[in-house]
């Protein structure tokens, strides 16, 4: 069974755009129209990167 992770997302306005990341995957980044577009767009980064972490049998961000 896959243990549950919970990660800090931060969005901040820069311009016209909304920008999220990851505090404990710094390569987790995402971008939207409002702060909800930025959140989803982050919370995929993450999967991905945990995605490849997991693939290239890295270790994974503990919280």
């Amino acid at each position: 069974m896959a243990q549950r992770r919970d990660y800090s997302i931060m969005v901040k306005k820069d311009g016209k755009f909304y920008v999220g990341y990851c505090i404990e995957i710094p390569q987790a980044r995402g971008q939207g129209n409002t702060k909800s577009e930025a959140i989803n767009d982050t919370k995929e980064a993450i999967k991905l990167c945990m995605s490849y972490l997991a693939e290239k049998k890295e270790s994974l961000p503990l919280n």
